[in-house]
């Protein structure tokens, strides 16, 4: 299962972890992960073309089957960015509830 936790704080995303594996089928063929690594990569993409890392808003960490997004300074264009994806995979998730887990929390 792949689990997401979002952390929010006054209403701004400040740590987002996407981990573990669908399982959908098999390697190559698990479209369930295909699709949340291609909107994980292209929004960690879109956060480093906005120099989130440039101008240390906060960090990106990588892994097999892991990925941790850690906001220091709150900027409205990396937010959207960031809402984006969750609203993707809130969208994902209507259909294959199954395979991937949401949190979100307030801290």
């Amino acid at each position: 299962m792949i689990k997401v936790t979002v952390k929010k704080k006054d209403n701004y995303i400040v740590d987002l972890k996407i981990s573990g594996h669908a399982n959908s089928d098999e390697y190559g063929k698990d479209l369930v992960c295909a699709g949340v690594s291609t909107a994980s990569i292209g929004t960690l993409n879109m956060l480093v073309k906005k120099d989130f890392l440039n101008r240390n808003l906060g960090t990106i960490e990588v892994d097999e089957g892991y990925i941790n997004v850690v906001v220091n300074q709150v900027d409205d264009i990396c937010q959207v960015v960031l809402e984006t994806l969750v609203v993707i995979l809130e969208t994902m998730v209507e259909s294959y509830s199954q395979y991937i887990k949401i949190s979100i929390m307030e801290v």
